[in-house]
């Protein structure tokens, strides 16, 4: 959710005519003609190397298992990143480790992560170390054996994984696929765990083709399963096991797509770089099946013989740097509504003097300033005051009560807008009205607590994003806040979860997903 704008549009467009020309059978060098800047070269060189540890590296793992660029410049650029930033995720520092390799670099920071991070935050942790693992990077700690023993071991009851809790996830089931998916076809035991995975896996697919993450439809999920397929050789677009009711995973792709060839999250959503690069990524997971080549993570320039020892790097701690959100006044209906009738007069009196005095110009001048007076009277702007109110929820229809507390013990201290105790709010009691959700209960608490809130969904399908001004991907790639009710880890949206009483809501920051708090 937070990449750069400019790698999105590129991407946006590439995607576009990958999607309708792949059915097509055309070659991997007529679909980037005319995609990325003629000049791909100078692009890498200027707006990627601009953007280094912000996204930017999903962008060059993709270009480069697509065709040979030279990306020194964008290897300095992360290099210099690294050592001016405290990464703190051991996932996180996997991933650069990743990139880099993928761009051929040798330097000492690929074999010290390969060496302090493997399996050092979860699941995560485990599946980006095979991947250098399996491009022949040697750790002192685990072998691939090792690693794909664990994997292995965490497998749920159901065929999938999951981050945490004890039922499946598509999205960590389909990376972990990737990651063992060069193992598929040589090791028995491997091949049945991958088999039950991809049960699972086709069970989950929607009518669509596509896939939903904690209640959500997205392409992010269903790009994942294509990037695992087609790492296994599989053809997503003629295996049945992967066609629902007619559609394929590419259908479902496409069904996020823009009119402007942009990518939502959400059917219906707006522009999303997130789900444009995992889209992108997924399409040349593809083409390389198609073209014979290795998996998407099997990486082209990977050099391990050349790999330099790794070196110390020095620590500095990145501050967050969140903009205060502009309030605005509730006492402007009626001095909009007075401008929006000035401009209504003023364009009828310009009709007039240029003598376009047909009725038809003056109805559609009256009919446009109506329905905008009729938007300002129907919409309910709130200042942060007004909104923050203070003020408890009456519910007169009340059915119970729950309570809830949030939590960020993870992070706690790390800077100055969050609190050295981890606490937000704690355990508070809330009264619930029939049909009333977990986001019903976590909006009230905001309001009434004066917590600021930030969801990037919408009521029906919320996604929280931010909360106290902490927000998802601030201490990594996989941080962000999730919930438990009763102790439990939930598997559908806030928004989706009803509440009874007596429930128990907690809503944690974690830096992995949910593997590094504590229940309270």
């Amino acid at each position: 959710m937070k990449h750069t704008l400019f790698f999105a549009w590129i991407c946006f467009l590439a995607i576009v005519l990958l999607l309708g020309a792949i059915p097509c059978g055309a070659g991997a060098e007529a679909l980037f003609d005319g995609i990325v800047p003629s000049d791909v070269q100078g692009w890498i060189d200027r707006q990627l190397t601009e953007n280094p540890g912000d996204g930017a590296e999903w962008y060059v793992l993709a270009l480069s298992q697509y065709k040979e660029y030279d990306f020194s410049s964008y290897e300095s650029a992360l290099l210099a990143y690294l050592k001016d930033n405290t990464v703190s995720s051991a996932s996180s520092n996997l991933k650069y480790a990743l990139c880099l390799a993928a761009v051929g670099s040798t330097d000492g920071y690929i074999l010290k992560t390969v060496n302090d991070s493997i399996g050092k935050q979860g699941l995560m942790s485990w599946v980006f170390g095979l991947h250098l693992l399996n491009n022949r990077y040697k750790s002192d700690t685990y072998t691939v054996s090792d690693v794909t023993a664990k994997l292995l071991s965490l497998q749920c009851a159901d065929g999938g994984w999951a981050i945490t809790g004890q039922y499946g996830d598509v999205d960590a089931t389909a990376m972990t696929v990737q990651a063992l998916a060069p193992y598929y076809k040589t090791d028995d035991e491997i091949k049945a765990a991958v088999e039950k995975a991809l049960a699972f896996l086709s069970a989950k697919q929607l009518d669509g083709g596509d896939y939903a993450s904690y209640g959500v439809p997205n392409p992010e999920s269903t790009s994942q399963v294509l990037v695992a397929l087609s790492s296994l050789g599989i053809d997503a677009k003629t295996d049945e096991r992967f066609i629902k009711n007619g559609n394929d995973l590419f259908d479902g792709i496409e069904t996020y797509k823009l009119p402007s060839g942009e990518f939502c999250h959400q059917e219906g959503g707006e522009a999303n770089g997130h789900a444009t690069v995992q889209t992108l990524c997924a399409m040349v997971s593809y083409l390389r099946l198609k073209d014979g080549k290795s998996p998407l993570y099997i990486l082209d320039h990977a050099d391990p013989e050349k790999a330099r020892p790794a070196p110390t790097v020095p620590s500095n701690t990145p501050e967050t740097d969140r903009e205060e959100p502009t309030e605005s006044t509730g006492a402007y209906k009626w001095w909009v509504s007075l401008i929006l009738v000035g401009i209504g007069g003023f364009l009828c009196v310009l009709l007039f003097v240029l003598k376009k005095r047909h009725i038809k110009n003056y109805i559609a001048v009256l009919l446009v300033t109506a329905a905008a007076l009729t938007l300002v009277c129907v919409t309910d702007f709130q200042s942060a005051d007004e909104y923050y109110n203070g003020e408890d929820e009456v519910k007169e229809n009340a059915i119970g009560t729950v309570t809830l507390t949030i939590r960020c013990d993870a992070v706690a201290g790390r800077a100055e807008h969050i609190p050295a105790n981890g606490i937000i709010l704690d355990v508070t009691e809330f009264a619930i009205a029939e049909g009333d959700s977990v986001y019903t209960i976590l909006t009230e608490a905001a309001r009434k607590h004066k917590i600021q809130l930030e969801n990037d969904g919408n009521a029906k399908y919320a996604y929280i994003s931010g909360i106290n001004y902490l927000y998802e991907l601030d201490y990594g790639d996989l941080s962000g806040w999730v919930y438990l009710v009763n102790g439990e880890r939930v598997s559908v949206g806030a928004s989706e979860y009803k509440l009874k009483d007596g429930d128990v809501i907690e809503w944690h920051y974690s830096t992995n997903l949910g593997e590094d708090y504590e229940i309270v």
